[in-house]
């Protein structure tokens, strides 16, 4: 099965094996993983063992052109999920197959539902057709509606061992690999994308550069390298994320003090408060 190639969660997997197997997977199950641990891929190899999918299969599944599986994503800067999408997908699933195969509907990081598209959902899991099953992924299970919740089957994935990370990326050839491992742990995901995106890699320079500058308390050159992300503020975002694991790697006294000042910063990007403000904020943090 497809889910047996996910590195890590044995459990998990068999768990799900069984259920395909058996026929008694649920109309809907909840799959919840911290950011980078692949809760959106192995949601597309689920499906793929749902809809039993071959390999040309879960190609397309991949690239979102399988008939028989649909996946929903939020939208825009905030990754909104709208009500539109939602009633999309009632265009799909509110007749029965005509060979009675199984389909799927993936629904990508659902906390992003807003109330009216939450709502929407909620009405087509309580009246659940035989033939779909609703596979939703989430980061924060706090900011799903509870009704939903409790309609579906929940598993949370947990981060594979640095072993296992090793393991995964054992066939790549590349210098920052093990650095890579060494500040984002089991977390596949960050370490991949670092490894696949120079911008990304460039971004955790910067980060490993600040927490240089945060430990010498040369705020000036702190403030000069901060000024590279002037309105760039999703790019800020991945710099406080990546000063986050840099600092959980060597938990110290004044890591205790910038992961703070992280978070009092995520939270002023959360109410859209001025970036330049926020960059303002942190350099003082810091130091306090």
């Amino acid at each position: 099965m497809f889910i047996n190639s996910f590195t890590g969660n044995k459990n998990i997997r068999l768990s799900l094996e069984e259920k395909i197997k058996s026929a008694k997977l649920g109309h809907a199950v909840l799959i919840f993983a911290k950011e980078g641990c692949g809760a959106n891929f192995f949601a597309k190899l689920l499906a793929a063992d749902i809809v039993g999918a071959d390999g040309d299969g879960m190609r397309l599944i991949e690239e979102d052109a399988h008939g028989q599986v649909q996946i929903i994503r939020g939208s825009g800067a905030s990754g909104q999920i709208k009500v539109d999408s939602v009633r999309a997908i009632n265009d799909n699933v509110n007749f029965s197959s005509l060979g009675g195969e199984k389909r799927v509907v993936i629904i990508e990081n659902c906390e992003n539902f807003n109330l009216s598209s939450a709502n929407a959902l909620l009405k087509n899991l309580e009246e659940p057709k035989d033939d779909i099953t609703y596979i939703l992924t989430t980061t924060d299970t706090s900011r799903i509606l509870s009704t939903i919740r409790s309609r579906c089957q929940a598993y949370s994935l947990v981060q594979p061992t640095v072993e296992e990370t090793k393991q995964y990326f054992a066939g790549v050839n590349s210098a920052e690999k093990d650095e890579l491992i060494k500040i984002y742990g089991g977390n596949i995901g960050m370490v991949k994308a670092a490894l696949e995106n120079p911008k990304r890699f460039e971004i955790l320079q910067k980060a490993l550069e600040a927490q240089k500058y945060i430990q010498s308390g040369d705020r000036y050159a702190l403030a000069k390298l901060l000024y590279a992300f002037n309105k760039k503020k999703e790019d800020f975002a991945l710099f406080l994320k990546d000063i986050e694991y840099i600092c959980d790697s060597s938990l110290s006294q004044s890591s205790v003090k910038v992961l703070n000042a992280v978070t009092e910063a995520k939270n002023a990007m959360e109410r859209n408060a001025n970036l330049g403000l926020v960059m303002q904020n942190f350099i003082i943090s810091v130091k306090k």
